[in-house]
């Protein structure tokens, strides 16, 4: 395994250590996607209630199991003409499930594609630490040059170009 998918984020014995918490993770959002559909919610919540579920997946199952999850959201997020702010949100944890697949140069675009969707507004937490983390790991396998590169070309990326890179990277499914 390449230090790209190293990180104690990414390991299969965290998912075991966390067990417990992704089933209580799992009935809580269960509940509040019940909870959305009995009302109107605005986009960007159903669109980030995807995302934790992507996340949950990713505990549950490993990252496979999440990134189509997460290229869904994404084409939702579009769909339903979320931010790009919400989009990069996507994007970034997409980018860090890549790093956990080994899949560094498209984690280096897609993190590319996300810093230029924010327009330079910073990322919140928790979700700078987990970009940061696949940021060094990327960093690691590319070298500084390549991953350089790579990101820059992930600036130029529209969220079709996303998409297509997750098809690419053999991980989306159709549904």
């Amino acid at each position: 395994m390449t230090q790209c998918g190293t990180g104690s984020w990414a390991s299969p014995r965290r998912r075991t250590t966390t067990a417990p918490h992704t089933a209580r993770a799992r009935e809580l959002w269960e509940a509040a996607r019940a909870e959305a559909a009995r009302g109107t919610p605005p986009p960007q919540f159903s669109v980030m209630l995807d995302l934790v579920d992507a996340m949950l997946t990713a505990g549950e199952s490993g990252p496979e199991h999440a990134v189509p999850k997460l290229a869904c959201a994404l084409r939702e997020a579009v769909r339903k003409r979320c931010s790009e702010t919400i989009r990069a949100t996507l994007v970034d944890r997409a980018a860090g499930l890549l790093c956990e697949l080994d899949d560094a140069r498209r984690a280096a675009r897609l993190i590319g594609a996300g810093e230029r969707w924010r327009r330079g507004r910073p990322r919140p937490m928790p979700e700078r630490a987990q970009v940061e983390r696949a940021e060094a790991a990327a960093r690691a396998v590319l070298g500084p040059g390549r991953y350089a590169a790579e990101c820059r070309t992930g600036g130029s990326l529209t969220a079709e170009d996303v998409l297509r890179e997750l098809g690419e990277a053999g991980v989306l499914r159709r549904a």
